[in-house]
């Protein structure tokens, strides 16, 4: 019996995200850059505090884009972008919002603390 091994060169520094997929289809895109990963009590934990338990995680992939494009919000000045979870995505001035967040819901508040749900589909 004759057995072949085909290697693939690949690294995490060929991609800009990291993306984890849950069980219920929600997924959750990371920067790779300085992205530490641990685990803890049956969670995966990020370094930026992204908590996932492991019993709902799917897969995880790299990918090169968090899968967003560009949206404007009719906010004007800092307007910060949080998962449900209340984890904070990213913060954006201007009302310019990249929509290539990956596909969920997401709060939004602006400087005047006004929030609401947006979808990216």
């Amino acid at each position: 019996m004759v057995f072949t091994c085909l290697l693939l060169s690949a690294s995490a520094t060929d991609y800009k995200f990291l993306t984890f997929e849950n069980t219920d289809g929600s997924k959750v895109s990371l920067s790779v850059t300085g992205l530490t990963l641990t685990f803890s009590d049956g969670n995966l934990v990020a370094s930026d505090g992204t908590t996932i338990p492991l019993n709902s995680l799917a897969k995880m992939y790299f990918t090169e884009t968090s899968g967003i494009t560009t949206t404007t919000s009719t906010a004007s000045g800092t307007i910060k972008v949080y998962t449900l979870s209340g984890i904070l995505v990213d913060t954006y001035t201007d009302g310019q919002i990249p929509v290539s967040l990956p596909k969920g819901i997401y709060i939004i508040k602006d400087h005047q603390g006004n929030t609401h749900k947006t979808t990216i589909r």
